[in-house]
């Protein structure tokens, strides 16, 4: 397994350990997905140079962003350009850590409109 994992009180930090992500990574994490349906996941890829099956991985992302979990993914500025603008990656993990904090301020504002 290339995925170290660190649980946080609000998430799962999900590190990426090569310089490559291919399909096999997104095997991987497609499996710690399934793993961990009720978490809210930061993806750290920045040792990844390299991507293949970014539209797998983008697909994965979006489902689970879909489900109203936060999944946030960590590329190297200089990469952003093989993602989806529409979809949440960022360059550092305080910038992660920024916009899980964001979503989590909807999603309670949400839940609050749904009690009224």
């Amino acid at each position: 397994m290339s995925f170290k994992l660190e649980r946080k009180p609000q998430f799962i930090h999900l590190r990426w350990g090569a310089d490559s992500f291919g399909l096999d990574g997104v095997a991987e994490f497609k499996s710690l997905v399934a793993k961990h349906r009720e978490d809210h996941m930061l993806v750290n890829l920045l040792a990844a140079e390299e991507f293949e099956g970014v539209e797998d991985l983008q697909d994965l992302q979006a489902e689970r962003m879909d489900e109203l979990f936060s999944c946030i993914l960590i590329v190297r500025e200089s990469l952003m350009h093989l993602f989806d603008e529409d979809l949440a990656v960022v360059p550092t993990v305080l910038e992660a850590e920024d916009y899980f904090g964001m979503e989590d301020m909807q999603r309670q504002l949400l839940d609050e409109g749904d009690d009224l």
